[in-house]
């Protein structure tokens, strides 16, 4: 199945690493939003086909920012989906957790860091879900617009006015809260 998505071995292997970890994490999100089995399982197989055009950016499949990944093309795979179903949907934000590699940070620079990842993270449960994703994508995953946009099946100029105004609620709830 996943030879004919990417070129080397060695993606090919990671691509399956990651089919294999995830695949009950990803069904069980998109069967959670969807609540139809067989809609599910290609949401699952879309999602695979989406990542395989990232895995050049996934260094370590085991790492949250990898699941953070996972878990926002699934979800955003299976709300589309969704709407094309239904007029309307919902969806629960869940949290977007960092991991901060403190090898050679000192020790109050990986205190203030966490101390402001959680901080980021209690803001961004705060903030619409799409806007969540969107700076997610765009902050934690390195996307450009238009790999956001491919992602998030959104046209490019979608995505940079959803980014800015994810920017502007982000900024407004900050200076709120000061």
């Amino acid at each position: 199945m996943f030879a004919a998505l990417v070129d080397s071995e060695e993606d090919r292997s990671k691509l399956e690493q990651i089919y294999i970890k995830y695949k009950n994490l990803m069904y069980y999100i998109a069967n959670d939003i969807l609540h139809n089995t067989h809609e599910s399982e290609d949401v699952v197989q879309s999602s695979i086909i989406k990542i395989a055009n990232y895995i050049e950016k996934i260094d370590d499949i085991n790492c949250n920012k990898t699941k953070s990944l996972i878990v926002t093309i699934v979800k955003s795979t299976s709300i589309d989906i969704y709407r094309r179903k239904k007029d309307k949907y919902f969806i629960d934000l869940d949290e977007v957790s960092g991991r901060i590699e403190s090898d050679e940070v000192p020790l109050d620079d990986v205190v203030i860091r966490l101390d402001q990842a959680k901080e980021l993270t209690e803001k961004l449960s705060k903030l619409k879900n799409e806007y969540a994703n969107i700076l997610t994508l765009k902050y934690y995953h390195q996307f450009n617009d238009k790999e956001i946009a491919e992602v998030l099946n959104i046209t490019n100029e979608n995505a940079r006015i959803r980014l800015y105004r994810a920017k502007v609620a982000l900024k407004q709830l900050m200076l709120k809260n000061q």
